[in-house]
């Protein structure tokens, strides 16, 4: 296995600290993990299919103390989980140097992930391109204070405004174009969340966007070895 393509997929739901414990799904050698953000506006699920755990259900409680764990080996591993009564209890992780043990938590601690099947009516859907990709982040950086940006639909274009609100303040917009969308006002999302999606899946050979006036967004990334999705759930501004 190959360090940088576990901290791939660790890093898609990780979004640089915002989740920090999951249920990771090991199967048919793929491995599978639904997520929530601790703050709770984003809920997700990231697949591999190029990472072989065997058949087990992982309680991956500390995610930071892993990523660092992982720091300290090359990128050829062994991972090999240890079971006891075909419950996972720890990884262990090897090069040819290094020999480290991940302890795994009990699922009983690892936050319910709500279901989300029953998903409204887009009013709009965007590609996310290498261009669109590069104006957010850029955009984003440009206002590290910022903590939302919000989307509005009129005349088949999406107007994107980082760090809107109500009354007069520093903000950048740029215009992509939804052809059959229906109009709808303003609705805001984490900029920061955001940004760090199209970061962690910058590698994506596909990506969507998708919005409702229901106040949920959709992001949804197709890659060589992987597929990912996010829900963004509307912030309320001022």
């Amino acid at each position: 296995m190959k360090k940088s393509e576990l901290l791939n997929f660790v890093g898609r739901y990780h979004l640089a600290g915002a989740t920090t414990s999951v249920k990771w799904c090991a199967k048919d050698g793929m491995l599978e993990t639904e997520f929530i953000t601790d703050d709770q506006n984003v809920i997700g699920n990231v697949k591999a299919n190029n990472l072989d755990l065997g058949d087990h259900e992982l309680g991956v409680y500390a995610t930071p103390q892993l990523v660092k764990m992982l720091s300290a080996v090359g990128d050829d591993l062994n991972v090999n989980v240890n079971a006891v009564d075909k419950t996972a209890v720890s990884m262990k992780i090897k090069d040819k140097d290094v020999n480290m043990t991940f302890m795994l938590a009990d699922l009983s601690v690892i936050r319910q992930v709500p279901d989300l099947k029953n998903t409204p009516d887009w009013n709009a859907s965007i590609e996310i391109t290498k261009d669109f990709t590069n104006k957010f982040i850029k955009a984003k950086n440009a206002l590290p204070e910022s903590e939302n940006f919000g989307m509005q639909c009129n005349n088949n274009v999406v107007e994107m405004i980082i760090n809107y609100s109500t009354i007069n303040t520093n903000r950048i917009k740029f215009n992509v174009e939804s052809p059959g969308s229906t109009d709808m006002p303003v609705i805001c999302f984490s900029s920061t969340l955001f940004k760090e999606i199209l970061q962690t899946n910058k590698d994506a050979t596909s990506g969507k966007l998708e919005v409702s006036s229901a106040g949920l967004a959709r992001v949804s990334f197709t890659g060589k070895d992987y597929s990912s999705t996010y829900y963004l759930v509307q912030l309320q501004t001022s």
